[in-house]
């Protein structure tokens, strides 16, 4: 499961009844880049997440992790010891968790919201869909996000010139749901018979223009230039 973290800290003392156990909090790395490991004491063994950032800082990710043996309580291996002690549960719920964790050198509340997640096949399908497209999977937030936008700006250039080409004729919710269900290669060939309309009704005027020959005292100097012109 994957969970979204807010933190914040905490003055509150805990009392020796309400310790649910001892915790620590690694910085490590591994193929997927820094981050960093809080392990729970939980019924014999380490519970906890892995947060994809260096700090508690912002709004990271976390997932859950698999169980660990008690001893990363006091070894590290090859991870950095962030912080330690114990911590208390003040929310335990399906979809919201609450710790309080009172290390050696600050106290702080951690708050784990629980995100909806895609399912595998959908997961996959991103990752080949990246992968033929050539870009590293790491882009995909970003490829995805600039797709969207493409969409948005292509669906909106389609209403606005068919609300100018056929006024209250044009259904546009209608026309949305249409195109909502098309690629964004199908929108834009959607687009181009309403450009091409659009180009007929209003023939776009070229680029570049002959500036108009002066009337007047300035003909006589326009004719003489263009005598010049004409001399061999």
């Amino acid at each position: 499961m994957i969970w979204k973290i807010t933190c914040e800290q905490a003055d509150e003392s805990v009392a020796e009844e309400t310790v649910a156990g001892r915790f620590v909090l690694h910085r490590h790395r591994d193929e997927w880049g820094a981050h960093l490991d809080l392990r729970l004491e939980q019924d014999g063994c380490l519970l906890g997440w892995r947060i994809d950032a260096t700090r508690f800082d912002g709004e990271p990710w976390a997932t859950e992790k698999a169980p660990h043996p008690l001893t990363w309580l006091d070894q590290d291996g090859d991870a950095v010891r962030e912080e330690a002690g114990v911590f208390v549960w003040l929310e335990r719920g399906a979809q919201s968790r609450r710790l309080l964790l009172r290390g050696r050198r600050s106290a702080r509340v951690v708050h784990f919201g629980r995100a909806e997640t895609l399912p595998p096949r959908l997961i996959g399908a991103v990752h080949e869909t990246v992968t033929e497209c050539g870009a590293d999977p790491s882009e995909a937030p970003r490829l995805i996000a600039d797709g969207a936008a493409a969409r948005r700006r292509a669906v909106a250039r389609f209403c606005g010139l068919g609300r100018e080409l056929d006024g209250d004729a044009f259904d546009e919710s209608v026309w949305r749901k249409a195109l909502a269900g098309l690629s964004l290669d199908e929108i834009h060939a959607q687009l181009r018979a309403y450009e091409v309309r659009f180009d007929r009704k209003y023939p776009p005027e070229p680029v570049s223009q002959p500036e108009p020959l002066a009337d007047g005292p300035q003909e006589g100097r326009t004719q003489a230039a263009m005598a010049i012109l004409d001399e061999p």
